[in-house]
């Protein structure tokens, strides 16, 4: 991992978190800069100019929370550091993750793949377990680069290349999903991403998160119209999203099935 830049997102008044990152780095050797984080409680979301309110409350019925927005605004930073810093990639964490002791040997061997990507998610979740998904490059030990038919939830861990963070920023001018979930539609902004089965990093289960649980919340805020039509709309978006996960997992088998010969399995 010498010479990879790590990008940490922190809000500045997280020093607690900001202390324990600093500790799990250093023990790694890795090169890190901490980001300030965007404060959702400074945020006017409704008035934000980065912002698609009507885009985001005609899809959903709801607003983003303050702290979507602001989440998302951070990993814009992100990428934009990136860019700014003339970089190739960089490993993006937010401030609650921890490592696996097989961290540095998977993410050495990520690094010296062949195999193409704009981004790597570290993404522990039930749901990649129980949706179709194929290997596409054994990496170290049992661990897999993988690419799924699903998106997925989560932010907390990426390594993200150059060519992700262009691909990316057009997409988060004007905001109107999760930063996880924008980082699934691979079939609107054209971002490879992959993930690695098992993940060697998670968020610290005994941390609470700061985006909080309001962004569960599924109490409709549009006028009755919208709300009568909204199975109808949300039924169309469900079947578009389908749509557009099955052509990107498709369309790369053959792909992919070389990759893994590649690979040697």
């Amino acid at each position: 991992m010498q010479g990879l830049k790590v990008f940490v997102i922190n809000l500045a008044r997280a020093e607690a978190r900001r202390e324990a990152m600093r500790q799990r780095l250093d023990a790694l050797g890795l090169d890190y800069v901490f980001i300030a984080a965007v404060d959702g409680r400074a945020i006017d979301v409704a008035a934000h100019p980065a912002y698609d309110r009507k885009r985001r409350r005609y899809a959903y019925g709801r607003d983003l929370t303050a702290s979507e927005l602001g989440c998302a605004l951070s990993h814009r930073a992100a990428c934009e550091r990136l860019l700014a810093e003339g970089l190739d990639q960089a490993l993006v964490l937010e401030d609650d993750v921890v490592f696996h002791a097989d961290f540095p040997a998977v993410m050495a061997a990520i690094l010296a793949s062949e195999q193409p990507f704009d981004m790597v998610r570290f993404v522990d979740d039930k749901k990649m377990r129980r949706r179709r998904r194929r290997r596409v490059a054994h990496l170290t030990g049992d661990y897999w680069m993988v690419r799924l038919e699903t998106t997925l939830g989560g932010a907390h861990a990426y390594l993200l290349r150059r060519s992700g963070a262009e691909k990316l920023l057009p997409a988060m001018q004007r905001n109107w999903l999760a930063v996880d979930t924008l980082m699934g539609r691979s079939w609107e902004h054209g971002l490879v991403w992959l993930t690695v089965e098992p993940a060697p990093v998670a968020p610290d289960a005994a941390l609470e998160s700061t985006i909080g649980a309001q962004r569960h919340d599924k109490v409709m805020e549009t006028g009755l119209a919208h709300r009568l039509a909204f199975p109808l709309i949300r039924a169309l978006r469900k079947v578009s999203e389908t749509l557009g996960k099955r052509r990107v997992y498709w369309s790369t088998w053959a792909a992919d099935r070389r990759s893994l010969k590649r690979s040697g399995r």
